[in-house]
């Protein structure tokens, strides 16, 4: 029989060698990965972890690797914070596919303005549209006593169907594209490239960066975060300090998709210029910033770190994708296997294993 007994001696060092064995299995078990799918291993691996100095694109490939991480680590930040209260929030997809939505729309109600005045519109706008989408499952949640987890999962497929809807009626551009989708925003609304020619380092890297510190202090310094912190390690300490259950869902819900709703709004205004229909709008941001938050610790320096590095591998994955003909879904591997790595590491940190003979269990039972 084995039993799993929560360790009473954890220490800030036993947590830093966890997070180095996570990342050794990472690395060994992607390595194990990529030779048994690769057609040319080695040179796969070398050019994975080094493929910004290949071909001398080094700014552009590391401003698409920056660019992916900003959207997760946002993200994957505003779900810590779901998850530090014990709240189950995996529709981020929607919510920042519902972002992009409410900032085109909000250009659109205020005229289809050019002037500068409307980025910041544009991204309030977003926000308050993932607020909107996330105050669903936080309805169903404190009303219905609903499962959090699938109405905020399956309201991602809503706002897919959403964007399909919108490209393709109400918002589509007289000319015809295909796939469907709505005009440009003018040039003057969208977010200019930091480098001359580097598209990918906008001026929403910055933005997106200024959000996560504010939202990181938040966590860490305000008692709203000390709130967070209690309802995770005990949830009954914090119902008996007078800790509303109702009250901190609708908080988190609505804080984490506002977050990811600006990052859509983002998006818009700095990648793409335009809604058009799921297949090219969502690129999985919300579904990896789980994986963020979690390889992250939910901690807003292990969130940052680990958002750099899917960033990173996510580059390294289509760089060689393109350059060898390879699969690109060795970063959906990469992703998975750091996930996994780092739960067993979390798991084998706080409990040890404790195996029992059957033969002492009956005089346990008397």
């Amino acid at each position: 029989m084995i039993r799993l007994i929560r360790r009473a001696d954890v220490t800030a060092i036993h947590s830093l060698i966890s997070i180095a064995v996570a990342a050794v299995l990472t690395l060994v078990i992607s390595t194990i990965v990529l030779f048994l799918t690769a057609k040319a291993p080695v040179d796969a691996l070398m050019q994975l972890l080094t493929y910004p100095y290949q071909g001398g694109t080094v700014i552009v490939q590391w401003s698409k690797a920056l660019n992916m991480a900003a959207y997760l680590g946002v993200i994957g930040l505003g779900l810590s914070i779901c998850y530090r209260a014990n709240v189950w929030n995996i529709g981020a997809e929607g919510q920042f596919a519902m972002g992009g939505i409410g900032a085109f729309g909000t250009w659109l109600l205020l005229g289809s303005p050019t002037a500068w005045w409307a980025i910041p519109c544009l991204i309030m706008g977003g926000a308050f549209a993932g607020l909107l989408w996330a105050s669903i499952p936080a309805l169903l949640k404190t009303q219905a006593n609903t499962n959090e987890l699938l109405t905020s999962l399956m309201l991602v497929y809503v706002a897919a169907q959403t964007l399909f809807f919108v490209s393709n009626g109400p918002w589509q551009a007289p000319v015809r594209y295909s796939p469907s989708q709505t005009v440009f925003l003018p040039e003057s609304v969208q977010l200019n490239a930091i480098i001359p020619g580097v598209p990918t380092f906008h001026m929403g890297l910055p933005i997106a960066l200024g959000l996560f510190i504010v939202i990181a202090l938040v966590v860490l310094y305000t008692p709203f975060g000390y709130r967070l912190k209690v309802t995770e390690t005990t949830p009954r300490a914090a119902r008996f300090a007078g800790y509303s259950p109702r009250v901190t869902v609708w908080a988190v819900f609505l804080l984490s998709g506002a977050m990811a709703g600006a990052m859509g709004a983002i998006y818009l205004m700095g990648d793409i210029g335009y809604v058009t229909e799921e297949s090219n709008f969502l690129r999985g941001f919300g579904f990896s910033a789980i994986v963020v938050a979690f390889l992250g610790r939910l901690h807003p320096v292990g969130i940052l770190l680990a958002a750099l590095l899917l960033g990173y591998v996510a580059g390294g994955a289509s760089w060689i994708q393109a350059n060898l003909r390879e699969d690109d879904s060795i970063a959906g591997f990469i992703e998975v296997i750091a996930l996994m790595s780092t739960l067993a590491s979390a798991l084998f940190l706080q409990y040890r294993v404790q195996w029992r003979g059957f033969a002492t269990q009956p005089q346990e039972n008397r």
